[in-house]
Parts: C-alpha cells; structure tokens; sequence
C-alpha cells in the first residue's frame, strides 16, 4: 500500500508546486499574450473586420487549438453552474488566460487563420478582464461565451459544442 500511497503523495506535491509556477509564470505570460492580441488588432485598426473563412467554410484548427478551446470550454462551463465569487472569477480568469498563453505559444496556423484566431483571443481577453471586477462580471461571462460561440463559427472542430448563456445571478 505505501508503495502506492507515497508515489500518489509526491504526484500531489509536484502538482502542487507546478499549479503554484504555473501561476507565477501566468503573470508573466499574460501580458505578452494581451500585448500580441492588442498588438494584432492594432494593426488591423479597430474598425476592420477580421478575417473569414471562405464563405461555407471554416478555418482548419490543429491539436493545440482544439484542446486549449476545449480546456477554457470546460473550465467555464464547471464555473457557470452557480454565482461564482472573487476567487473563483480569479481562478478562471486565469485558466483562460494560461490556455490562450499556451495557444499562443503553439500557433502553427496560416496567416489569415491567425489574424482570426487572435481576434478572438482578443474578444475572450476582454472578458476575462471583467471577470474579476464583480459588478462586471455578469457581462463578462456573456462576453466570453460569445467569445467561445465565436470560435466554431471561424474554426472547424468536430467536437465542439455550442454554450448556453449561464441563468443570471
């Protein structure tokens, strides 16, 4: 029994202090992941349209994209069951924003595909600012599943699944 406890207990701690730097770097790597969203809608000026797909289409999406939209998915849906207050506003604010840093990071897409995808990092970005600010937060979780609603509309994933609005709190 202890040979299986004691591995379990390391797993534990290790978790732990990864979920611990993983927030510490989030810190770090949430502005840049804002600064090249900003940056990108900047260049594209604030009243252009971004790009489409060809009409009756959608852009390609790769592995990275699939699972971190499907992490944030899951993340906010486990969220939107009840009133959630300070801390967990926080915390999902945070698992948005580290799956968008990952998204990033991983981006192989086409440069139209791109100029999309990070507009809408863009648009669930801003939500998830609001997320922490109380009086803000209902409209923020409209805005970041509009966001996420957004997403299958411009990207081909056969697993997604549209969200509803939470009941209002």
């Amino acid at each position: 029994m202890k040979k299986v406890i004691q591995p379990l207990a390391w797993y534990l701690v290790l978790a732990s202090v990864l979920a611990m730097a993983s927030g510490i770097a989030l810190s770090f790597a949430t502005g840049p992941a804002m600064a090249a969203s900003s940056q990108h809608q900047h260049q594209h000026g604030a009243g252009e349209h971004l790009p489409l797909p060809p009409p009756g289409q959608q852009w390609a999406s790769d592995a990275p994209l699939r699972e971190g939209m499907a992490h944030i998915r899951q993340a906010f849906v486990q969220a939107s069951h009840e009133p959630i207050d300070d801390a967990q506003a926080r915390e999902l604010a945070q698992r948005i924003e580290a799956e968008v840093a990952s998204m990033i990071s991983h981006c192989v897409l086409p440069e139209k595909a791109d100029a999309a995808l990070h507009g809408l990092f863009g648009e669930l970005l801003r939500g998830t600012q609001a997320l922490v600010v109380k009086d803000q937060r209902e409209q923020a979780m409209a805005q970041v599943v509009t966001a996420l609603n957004r997403y299958p509309q411009l990207f081909d994933d056969p697993h997604w699944h549209a969200l509803e609005m939470p009941a209002q709190h």
